[in-house]
């Protein structure tokens, strides 16, 4: 008996019995269910707010160093960094737009693509990724917070005693302030996503301003613009045949930083209030704010260079040399200032990235037990065990992981975004939540074989450069430059395949069309009838909806 009520303790909200589910318990719960009316509180400029406030942070600014510090010019980071930027903004925009329409997350999109039972799968793996992420961008905001308590305690802190071997890959400071940073991000996993937007709202205004700031006293106190070129690695690509295949690499560089944030997209904009508040000013964010931080980056970092004679890439890294040149109480607070600028965008970026998705894919795999609450602070715990400090632990080794998982990702955004164009736009909601055989979205036994091949066929084409990044004398040269082009390879090759074996098509029925006049998913009528294996559509359809009909929608 005390099992049993601890069991119905855990259990968590049901969704109401006349909402999209039917009550159906297994398979919803109440943040499953498409975004109540009261809870879409983000409008026009929530979203492009947000992109500004990741874009202008230190993974945004890190990822145009580790680029040309492993081998590329300033020129060919800046066009990979230009075409990168363009293509994300696309995919964020599409994978963006069913959220918006439908208000549903990515592990309830995921099964209109993959079916029911195959969704598991993908939303398994995309949590994977926001685990890894959540521990790097927490391991970024360490870094930040080390400074700031450089600020304030100067040789008391810098004097702080190191107690873990070089092995380890991190020192006891990064290590207690890694905890620090964990312990003060916790609190936010509690915030419900309906109220987060706030705080990127304030980090989207803040952080330009800081950004730009940061720019212009490197500017002005270092060696100007004219020392840009000196943003080279040497060792950079040459000119000619290798031009093409460094800039390759460094869009999917770029998209590997995006890849994330471009499956969550449903996550985020399922809590629009229109579907045009997801729309192009949001890719325009994306695009314009990646190559402005991008420039400011590169041309800082080369500025001090040209002074001081070493290029500072990582943005703590930048604030200490300019406490180790600077060390007056004027540049110990604005140094402070804009490490907590940028250690409170760090955690923006990680709720936004990684903490509330994760939270939603654990409500589609657990929903009887799991919030996107719960899976924020589950999140959290898992973040620590992913040791973030060795993936962090050199330019090449961050920028493999980045490319890793781009063979994975890429191919999944491709899929369900052909599947969107395929049905037109078109998402039947309740079915989404229906187990019966026959039902739209059963497939075959609950898997969608076809995009699961699909999905294959895209990975199958960077698994032999993968292994090469690790084990670079066991592929050929053909392997490594698949990979150097391995997001857009993917993208392309899974989208195509799914399109060409799985045309749905939608027999007559407009582009999304079941969004319209307030349908919301379902059929006209619909929600005054019981919805099941056969569904009737109302006083404005004279035939019920068969297993025919379910596949025309």
């Amino acid at each position: 008996m005390a099992a049993r009520r601890f069991i119905r303790f855990l259990e968590t909200e049901p969704a109401p019995e006349n909402h999209a589910s039917t009550g159906n318990g297994r398979w919803s719960n109440k943040d499953l269910e498409p975004t109540y009316p009261e809870e879409r509180t983000w409008t026009w400029y929530n979203l492009p707010l947000f992109w500004f406030s990741v874009a202008f942070g230190a993974t945004g600014w890190n990822v145009a160093a580790s680029l040309v510090a492993t081998g590329l010019t300033w020129s060919q980071a800046f066009i990979s960094c230009c075409l990168g930027s363009f293509i994300a903004a696309l995919g964020v925009t599409a994978m963006a737009r069913p959220g918006a329409t439908y208000h549903i997350g990515f592990p309830v999109l995921a099964r209109s693509t993959f079916g029911l039972y195959g969704s598991y799968f993908f939303i398994f793996i995309r949590a994977a990724v926001c685990i890894v992420w959540y521990g790097i961008q927490s391991m970024y905001g360490a870094n930040l917070l080390s400074v700031m308590l450089r600020c304030m305690f100067g040789h008391r802190w810098t004097n702080f005693a190191n107690s873990l071997p070089a092995s380890a890959d991190v020192t006891s400071q990064q290590f207690l302030c890694f905890f620090i940073v964990w312990l003060a991000e916790l609190p936010f996993c509690f915030v419900h996503p309906t109220k987060i937007h706030l705080l990127f709202s304030i980090k989207g205004i803040v952080m330009p301003f800081v950004t730009f700031g940061l720019f212009g006293w490197c500017i002005a106190n270092g060696a100007g613009m004219g020392s840009i070129h000196l943003a080279s690695a040497s060792g950079s690509a040459s000119p000619g045949t290798n031009l093409g295949w460094a800039v390759m690499d460094g869009i999917n560089v770029i998209m590997g930083s995006l890849s994330p944030m471009l499956v969550n997209q449903p996550d985020l904009a399922r809590y629009c209030k229109r579907p045009s508040d997801a729309g192009w000013p949001q890719g325009v964010a994306v695009f314009v704010s990646k190559v402005v931080v991008f420039f400011l980056g590169l041309a800082s970092t080369a500025s001090i260079q040209g002074k001081w004679g070493t290029a500072y890439w990582n943005i703590w890294d930048l604030l200490s040399a300019i406490l180790d040149h600077e060390w007056t109480p004027a540049s110990r607070c604005a140094v402070w200032l804009v490490a907590f600028s940028f250690l409170i965008s760090q955690f923006g970026t990680n709720f936004g990235g990684n903490s509330i998705p994760f939270g939603a894919d654990m409500t589609g795999l657990f929903p009887r037990f799991l919030t996107i609450r719960r899976g924020q602070v589950l999140c959290a715990i898992l973040g620590i065990c992913v040791v973030p400090w060795k993936l962090l632990a050199s330019a090449g080794d961050f920028l493999s992981f980045l490319g890793s998982y781009n063979i994975f990702m890429a191919p999944l955004c491709a899929i369900v975004i052909a599947d969107y164009i395929s049905r037109k736009g078109n998402i039947h909601v309740p079915s989404l939540y229906n187990t019966s055989k026959g039902s739209l979205y059963w497939f075959w036994s609950g898997v969608n074989y076809l995009a699961v091949f699909a999905w294959i066929a895209g990975v199958a084409l960077g698994l032999p450069g993968l292994v090469g990044e690790y084990q670079p004398q066991s592929v050929n040269a053909a392997a490594k430059n698949m990979f150097k082009m391995g997001w857009i390879l993917t993208f392309v090759v899974a989208g195509v395949a799914y399109a060409v074996v799985f045309c749905m098509g939608t027999e007559g029925r407009g582009w999304e069309y079941l969004a319209k006049e307030g349908r919301n998913g379902f059929l006209d009528g619909e929600r005054d009838v019981v919805v099941g294996v056969v569904v009737s559509e109302g006083p404005k359809g004279s035939r019920d909806m068969d297993k025919g009909d379910k596949m025309s929608v």
